[in-house]
């Protein structure tokens, strides 16, 4: 920094000199890990730095079937106690899907609701934790596409995109089978127990299927309301996490030119990690451009039941001017939301065309103006079509735009019968089926609506059709998170976090692939890598052989034996245990005893270094024999007064200057901070006044690093030897542009054997 002056530079007065002050660095914060791993939700390939459990689960999600990335950052945040962080990046094969929803604007024509797309609503990324629910049918070309455990759709999919979801068949009405993984090709597995074939019967009957996957609470939902501030021109929006209130936006609006364009306010609201909103709104923006999450015409209402009207019918016969009409069949809860387009092949037939579950007709051309049309599944509803005066010619489209509710779902919400007219007036729902809302009794609706009128709904909307990225995951992705030159983890460095050493790993992940990435990746970086054994390794002499033979050996790699253990499952309740990676465990405590210690200079290892949440170890009753392993750098997880702890202090060392675990930690650690700490150097003047402010800085950082027995010796002078003068910084040296720093360090060294010498007292020694 250049001195400041104050006064007059060239006339008379007193002037003021600010001296520079002396530089100081700042320590590097301690306890960071660094985590590549499946999660269920959150950004993908992108590096977040949590500082917290609370915030860890809001942006990642909590414990999930396909991986053990949140295990691992729990167990971390719980046995850290406050300390250190976790820098996160989320590994996907690059399949998954955001769940959205649609929304859509408060217009009307006429006397007939209607559907026009206001906006979408998405989750902020990938998964099947922002909704999941999809749904498909067809016709089996065959019976032979149908075996007694799987069923052939003949389909393209997204690997297990169906899993957990069921197949219902028409043949079997009463009966589902519980669905555990499909292949891309499309062909669907159920449980091994079930029997599809023998249950349809095979040969002849109804081929029909359905593939049902439903949100079960999993999901993302929003409330729209009338803006708090303007509620005649403005709406707001609420946020629900898997039905916990996230965030409310009390008053946004539709115009891309106003201050509370709600697009703009979501979007770009920094505590929104969870979606992200966009617009579908041309032309003028008026107050019904905003959205609900149900607006619709009335059909009829008595003093409790409104019925709504959930379908309208459009023409467009540019040619023939025809005006047929539309009547719906008998509708019911099974019938789902969609858009039927009737594309007429001829003045009175027409190929009907669901755009969910596709050709209503076995055949095309199955619809015939003024009979009754039964559509192929039983999600779509039954209509009839009749000419009117003015025929329809070939190529004419009808569209039927079905918007029915789902059964209870509206339960818990309100109803404003009649919007228009009497715009606050709303009554609690405590009832509904696919086309008629019921509120509490005691409550008279019929002084506010009938026929025709405008009414609305507030009940959450619920996004759908998101898909995890778990299914197709391969080494290859995961190592995409430790390349040297790509890495997300080089934001850390890149940005200038100053935190220090991080400790690396991806926790559930033994692949000698991506380990080997890891380790090649911590070197290259200065940082650490935690490798894992795989569970089902359980002898001392398969860890030694996995580490010497199959991953190799590195200064800047550690593992320990066993790197898996029995904890308890938190979703149980009966005391079921669960065999998971003890890398969150491990890294936690080694956190909470650098916090604890102020520096990595105590070896985080002892009686004290406890993980409790691990209650068994996978190589049962025999102990890891640390005599063995010890020697070639692996620690071992081993049961100490009652509790499981971490026994050794050792690297994976091929340099013996560096088998000692705290060594190498302490020495990574002052190396980021040092390189973080010096930017203020570079540019400035090279001469020997410079080289007495960068020894002052470097005495002073060492200073309480020797107070606190981080570097050993007699004074901080003897424990850290710096110097920068003349002699190491050459009149040649300056004039290449290099200031040179020689720093020797004496590293705290820590207690391995504590060796009590015992014998029986001689004759003639004093007994003093």
């Amino acid at each position: 920094m250049a001195q400041r002056r104050y006064g007059p530079t060239r006339g008379a007065g007193v002037v003021v000199i600010e001296q520079e002050g002396g530089k100081i660095l700042e320590p590097a914060a301690l306890g960071w890990v660094g985590y590549a791993a499946m999660f269920r939700k959150g950004p993908v390939n992108q590096l977040s730095l949590m500082t917290s459990k609370e915030a860890f689960l809001r942006r990642y999600g909590s414990y999930h079937d396909d991986g053990q990335g949140p295990d691992a950052c729990i167990d971390f945040f719980d046995a850290a106690n406050g300390r250190g962080g976790i820098a996160v990046v989320r590994v996907t094969d690059g399949d998954e899907v955001a769940a959205s929803a649609t929304l859509y604007s408060r217009k009307v024509s006429g006397t007939s609701p209607t559907k026009v797309a206001m906006g979408t609503v998405a989750a902020k990324n990938g998964g099947r934790w922002g909704g999941q629910e999809k749904y498909f049918t067809k016709d089996l070309s065959a019976i032979g596409k149908l075996a007694e455990t799987t069923l052939d759709t003949e389909t393209s999919m997204v690997k297990d995109e169906w899993k957990g979801g069921y197949i219902a068949l028409d043949q079997v009405p009463l009966k589902t089978y519980p669905i555990t993984g499909n292949t891309t090709a499309g062909v669907i597995s159920v449980l091994g127990d079930q029997t599809m074939l023998t249950d349809h019967g095979g040969g002849g009957g109804d081929k029909r299927y359905y593939l049902v996957r439903e949100n079960d609470g999993e999901e993302l939902t929003v409330v729209i309301e009338d803006g708090e501030d303007n509620p005649t021109t403005e709406f707001a929006l609420t946020l629900y996490v898997d039905g916990v209130l996230f965030k409310k936006w009390p008053n946004l609006h539709t115009d891309p030119t106003n201050a509370r364009y709600w697009v703009s306010l979501i979007n770009n609201d920094d505590y929104n990690d969870q979606i992200t909103v966009t617009d579908a709104i041309t032309g003028t923006h008026t107050a019904d451009s905003r959205p609900a999450n149900t607006y619709g015409i009335v059909d009829s209402c008595t003093q409790t039941v409104l019925t709504a009207k959930i379908h309208r019918f459009t023409i467009t016969a540019p040619v023939s001017g025809g005006n047929p009409t539309c009547a719906l069949g008998v509708t019911t809860d099974t019938h789902k939301p969609q858009t039927i387009t009737i594309t007429m092949t001829d003045p009175t037939h027409g190929t009907p065309v669901s755009d969910r579950f596709g050709q209503l007709g076995d055949v095309a051309a199955s619809l015939t103006l003024g009979a009754a049309y039964t559509p192929n599944n039983k999600w779509t509803p039954p209509f009839t079509i009749t000419a009117g005066a003015t025929p329809l010619a070939a190529a004419d489209v009808l569209t039927i735009y079905y918007m029915p509710f789902t059964a209870d779902e509206l339960i818990g919400g309100y109803l404003y019968p009649d919007k228009v007219n009497y715009k606050t007036t709303k009554y609690r729902i405590t009832d509904n089926d696919h086309k008629t809302i019921t509120v509490g009794v005691g409550n008279d609706m019929t002084a506010q609506a009938v026929g025709n009128d405008q009414y609305m709904v507030v009940s959450p909307t619920h996004l759908v059709a998101g898909i995890d990225g778990h299914a197709s995951i391969l080494d290859s992705d995961y190592e995409k998170a430790f390349l040297l030159d790509s890495s997300p983890f080089n934001q850390i460095a890149d940005n200038n976090n100053n935190l220090g050493l991080i400790k690396l790993a991806a926790p559930g992940v033994t692949a000698t692939a991506v380990q080997k990435a890891g380790v090649v990746y911590a070197e290259g970086r200065n940082y650490q890598f935690r490798y894992e054994c795989p569970s089902g390794t359980v002898t001392d002499i398969g860890a030694m052989a996995l580490v010497n033979d199959t991953l190799g050996r590195s200064d800047f790699a550690v593992m320990s034996f066993p790197s898996y253990g029995y904890v308890p499952d938190p979703l149980s309740t009966d005391g079921k245990l669960n065999l998971r990676t003890l890398t969150g465990q491990i890294h936690g405590r080694e956190a909470a005893i650098a916090g604890g210690y102020n520096g990595y200079h105590k070896a985080e290892a002892g009686i004290d270094a406890k993980l409790t949440k691990c209650l068994k170890l996978p190589t049962g009753d025999v102990a890891p024999d640390h005599e063995l392993l010890n020697p070639v750098g692996i620690s071992v997880i081993i049961k100490r007064k009652g509790n499981f702890v971490i026994w050794g202090d050792r690297t994976l060392y091929i340099d013996p200057n560096w088998k000692w675990k705290h060594q190498r930690e302490l020495m990574s650690h002052y190396e980021h901070t040092l390189q973080e700490s010096f930017d203020w150097i570079v540019f400035a003047i090279n001469d020997p006044v410079l080289d007495g402010q960068a020894k002052a800085a470097l005495r002073e950082f060492f200073k309480p690093e020797f107070a606190k027995r981080a570097i050993r010796g007699t004074t901080v002078d003897d424990a850290a030897v710096i110097k920068v003068d003349s002699e190491n910084n050459t009149d040649s040296t300056r004039a290449t542009g290099d200031n040179f720093a020689d720093i020797s360090l004496r590293l705290a060294d820590t207690v391995e054997r504590f060796n009590m010498r015992i014998g029986k007292q001689g004759i003639f020694e004093s007994v003093s």
